[in-house]
């Protein structure tokens, strides 16, 4: 989900306060993982002044300038997602800016952000995943039956052993089924890891394996054999 239930509780809390000066309140993560899609979010109570934009600055471990990115507002709460690409190292860095009326800004941390920036550790996670011989299988197909309107994205991570990182790759919807092009392994002959995140238009996700997807009769998962 993109934000939490606790972010209701601050903006009670701040509609409780009434503060005069221009605040940012905002839940840093304790960690993020490679090669997924997550969300940041901020609450911004504006005081006496008018809010014109709200943005997250962004920069990877080895480089040296931050990039910035608007954050959209939903209903009062400003959120930005977090595109796989962006979480390729260790560490995310980051911090959120919010721009007044009268030239007024305020910083997420408060105190110079950009030599104090926020940092999250970048961990792998740890997910049960399925094994194919290569050798055997030349795609991979989800069938998600009615909900297949509802779906935003399939991403499939693959990798080939026990060892190392999995990779993310797009599952391309064709004659309403989801598929992925197996890749023949190398000299070791490894097997296929996989696991399948499925993103929904309204920001929740499904994963496969999982018992939730395998006690829902839409969906199911498919083998294309070589010939």
């Amino acid at each position: 989900m993109k934000y939490s239930q606790q972010f209701l509780f601050i903006i009670l809390f701040i509609t409780v306060l009434n503060a005069q000066a221009p605040q940012i309140y905002h839940q840093v993560p304790e960690k993020l993982y490679y090669d997924q899609f997550g969300w940041l979010n901020c609450v911004v109570d504006p005081g006496e002044y008018h809010l014109l934009g709200v943005s997250i600055f962004i920069k990877g471990k080895t480089e040296n300038q931050f990039t910035e990115y608007p954050m959209r507002s939903e209903k009062g709460i400003f959120v930005f997602q977090i595109i796989p690409e962006m979480v390729s190292s260790d560490s995310f860095i980051y911090f959120i800016s919010a721009e007044f009326s009268d030239f007024a800004l305020v910083a997420f941390p408060a105190d110079n952000p950009k030599e104090n920036p926020i940092v999250v550790p970048v961990v792998e996670e740890t997910r049960l995943a399925k094994i194919v011989d290569p050798n055997d299988v030349a795609k991979l197909f989800c069938d998600l039956g009615r909900n297949i309107d509802n779906i935003r994205t399939v991403t499939i991570y693959t990798r080939y052993g026990r060892g190392g990182r999995f990779k993310a790759n797009p599952m391309t919807l064709s004659k309403e089924r989801f598929r992925y092009t197996v890749k023949e392994p190398g000299e070791k002959n490894e097997k296929l890891y996989y696991y399948i995140v499925i993103l929904f238009s309204d920001q929740t996700t499904l994963f496969y394996p999982s018992d939730e997807f395998e006690n829902n009769p839409d969906y199911r998962i498919l083998e294309g054999r070589r010939k």
